[in-house]
């Protein structure tokens, strides 16, 4: 059985449970680790706290050059992260390695934006007086990641908390908690000091022992609405700051102008990458009544173009799903969508945790697959009478995550841009879009706290203090 990272060493837990993770792929436990319990979590969150000192004093080129020596255990076992992914999460081998290379090069972004992260120099209203900002570590800090991205997620947050000084306790998830060894790994071999980093395996029960650590100063979660919402009741009781990127019911509006073959092929690719389990897929396609047709039939003719299959083979599009859990939601909302009258226009057939990419016809805003997140393989298609129509559709949802739309009128582009409330719009492009130094996060149930992504991410993981220099004496 695996063990935790504590305070710079690999111990065992203090609990003799253990955690099964099965693999999705072969249906076979790979592995096992602890389900470390409260006091396992209070050693580490005691670990972090004693590092904080000499983290701050560290340099901030000193904590960029520890970012540099976990990119490069990254580029070293580029190979063994990326098949362990797709072992443990399912996706395809394809995606498991644009995962890592994505991390790779965040993680240069990260070491090089920490040694440019300003303060400002304030104008007085006093000619004898200097005034300035600087910004400065909330303290330990809990990252708590989803399994869907078991590198990439909490990557970003471990990064730019260990840059800004913000000593970390990461519990993964438990459904792949075996790419967070590799991270562990990274750090137990760079420079940096013991007890700034450190790995707690378990279930919620681990996770909810540390958000309600009273020495964690800031949590970075990444997950449902529904944990988040818990979370920041939580930290609320001790003023502990959160950044919190939640769930998504993003959508793809498709205008009557718009050029449908491009729009079909983003539209199947957001709801279909990583088995459509990402927080902002495509969720909902809202098309105007002039296009709908032709679209469909667009989107349907590439979806059955995607190879359904084995991971690890080349030349598959869609790997199995990561759980039966997950696999359940998605077949409820598919068969509700069925039952209140929509059209099955292709797939939807399941297979042990394959589920076959599906598209659905007819979709209205009654049936559970419009309006709650799914997080499956399966396009529902809303018409909507008018492009005005299509913008109240979109903003109707408590999430706003990320949304696209598709129209050849630059008029409407930026109109839709400004009207769409969401975190980020994108135009002529699939809303399952994220770039490195663009800010990643959302409106309303999605998230709040801050932004993920680059500078966004560092700043988010500050706090600013104000300093004046009074040199002109007493009055």
């Amino acid at each position: 059985m695996r063990q935790l990272y504590i305070d710079g060493e690999w111990v065992g837990s203090q609990s003799s449970a253990e955690i099964d993770v099965v693999s999705p792929v072969s249906g076979e436990i790979i592995d096992t680790v602890p389900q470390a319990n409260g006091r396992d979590v209070a050693s580490a969150v005691d670990a972090a706290r004693r590092a904080q000192t000499e983290l701050e004093e560290m340099t901030a080129f000193e904590r960029a050059e520890v970012l540099d020596e976990v990119t490069d255990y990254f580029e070293e076992h580029e190979d063994e992260i990326a098949e362990g992914i797709t072992e443990e999460e399912g996706k395809p081998l394809h995606e498991s390695y644009e995962e890592t290379e994505y991390v790779i090069e965040s993680s240069e972004d990260y070491a090089h934006d920490a040694i440019r992260l300003f303060g400002d120099v304030v104008p007085s209203e006093w000619r004898d007086k200097f005034a300035y900002t600087q910004r400065e570590p909330y303290g330990p800090c809990a990252v708590i990641s989803p399994w869907n991205f078991p590198l990439e997620i909490p990557g970003g947050s471990i990064y730019s908390a260990i840059a800004t000084a913000n000593p970390v306790v990461f519990k993964p998830p438990e459904e792949t908690p075996l790419t967070a060894y590799h991270i562990a790994e990274a750090f137990a071999q760079s420079s940096l000091p013991d007890g700034a980093f450190n790995l707690v395996t378990g279930d919620g029960e681990t996770g909810a022992s540390l958000v309600a650590n009273d020495d964690i100063r800031l949590i970075a979660f990444t997950g449902s609405s529904a944990v988040g919402q818990e979370i920041a009741k939580t930290a609320a009781e001790r003023n502990a700051q959160c950044l919190l990127e939640l769930g998504g019911k993003d959508p793809i509006v498709v205008l009557d102008d718009a050029d449908v073959e491009h729009a079909a092929n983003s539209i199947v690719s957001g709801s279909n990458w990583n088995a459509g389990q990402v927080c902002c897929a495509t969720e909902r396609v809202i098309a105007t009544e002039g296009v709908h047709d032709e679209l469909v039939d667009a989107i349907v003719e590439r979806t059955e173009d995607l190879v359904l299959g084995d991971p690890f083979e080349d030349g598959v599009d869609v790997g199995p799903m990561i759980s039966e859990r997950i696999q359940s939601k998605a077949r409820a909302h598919f068969d509700d969508a069925v039952e209140r009258g929509a059209t099955v226009r292709t797939g939807g057939e399941t297979d042990g945790l394959f589920f076959a990419p599906a598209v659905l016809d007819d979709v209205t805003e009654e049936m559970a697959v419009a309006t709650e997140e799914t997080f499956g393989p399966v396009t529902p298609v809303i018409t909507a009478s008018s492009y005005e129509e299509a913008i109240e559709i979109a903003n109707r949802s408590p999430y706003g995550l990320q949304a696209a739309v598709f129209t050849d009128s630059l008029e409407r582009a930026h109109d839709a841009a400004n009207r769409i409330k969401a975190g980020g719009v994108f135009i002529n492009e699939t809303n399952n879009y994220w770039e490195r130094l663009l800010p990643f996060g959302g409106y309303g149930e999605s998230g709040s706290g801050g932004r993920y992504g680059s500078k966004w991410h560092l700043e988010a993981m500050t706090q600013v203090k104000s300093v004046m220099m009074n040199y002109g004496g007493a009055e």
